[in-house]
């Protein structure tokens, strides 16, 4: 079995037709949340995942437009995403979009060909709000994948299995003991510094999982938020982020 594992999308609708049409013979596509905001066709990328028929997980961006709530995210973008989401994503979603959203589950533990997966958006102990990075310590990393375990359990080997995580935005694969984490990064804004759609592909018959990504044209992005009316320091904010593959500057030193 090939599966295709996305995350991130964020409404860029151009960057989700790069990978698809630069991937070829999955069988499978999993999708580990945050299909909307910060991109110009929220309803169109959903409407793309489910033609796929991709198994997909609810992400903090997801849950906060389904439900009217705050998304949780990062300082550094938190400012960005309430203005987009109340000004831009509120306006282009449909109100059987928000319901799909809010129906999508948290976590999908899955059997493929014999291997156990379990599949979030951020960690198992916090399947929306939870970060996940590569660099932090083992003992941290091995409680992020334990559902229900204070931070405060001392070391010891990290579960069994393998955990799909998006959320942060940064591609990484990481194995600590039995357990094998990856993060596909983002298809539609990455913050690691590669401005590039991300994606991964874990091949069953092969044991194999690799990492990808995929050239695309943001111009075609940045023009449709300038149509939707996206200026000053938000605009300024997205276009940095769609062409450096970084977080923007703070809000004063945005220009704008």
């Amino acid at each position: 079995m090939k599966v295709l594992i996305l995350s991130d999308i964020h409404g860029n609708l151009a960057a989700l037709d790069s990978v698809l049409g630069n991937v070829e013979g999955y069988d499978e596509v999993i999708v580990l949340g945050d299909l909307v905001d910060y991109g110009p066709w929220p309803g169109e990328v959903i409407d793309r995942v489910k033609m796929l028929g991709a198994r997909v997980v609810r992400g903090n961006h997801d849950h906060a437009v389904a439900y009217g709530v705050d998304c949780r995210c990062g300082e550094e973008t938190h400012w960005l995403s309430v203005w987009f989401r109340e000004n831009i994503t509120f306006k282009l979603i449909s109100r059987e979009d928000r319901e799909w959203l809010g129906r999508i589950p948290l976590t999908l533990k899955l059997e493929l060909d014999g291997l156990d997966v379990t599949a979030v958006h951020a960690a198992p102990s916090n399947p929306m709000y939870a970060y996940l990075y590569p660099w932090l310590g083992k003992r941290e990393i091995c409680n992020l994948l334990r559902r229900g375990v204070s931070l405060r359990r001392k070391s010891g080997e990290c579960p069994k299995g393998l955990y799909m995580v998006g959320h942060t935005h940064h591609q990484f694969l990481l194995t600590l003991d039995s357990a094998v984490v990856v993060n596909p990064g983002s298809v539609g804004q990455p913050r690691d510094g590669v401005p590039m759609a991300g994606y991964a592909i874990l091949d069953t018959s092969k044991s194999s999982l690799v990492l990808g990504r995929v050239k695309y044209d943001p111009e075609p992005v940045i023009e449709r938020l300038k149509e939707l009316g996206v200026k000053g320091r938000y605009f300024e904010a997205l276009r940095h982020m769609l062409l450096t593959g970084k977080v923007p500057p703070k809000p004063g030193e945005v220009k704008g």
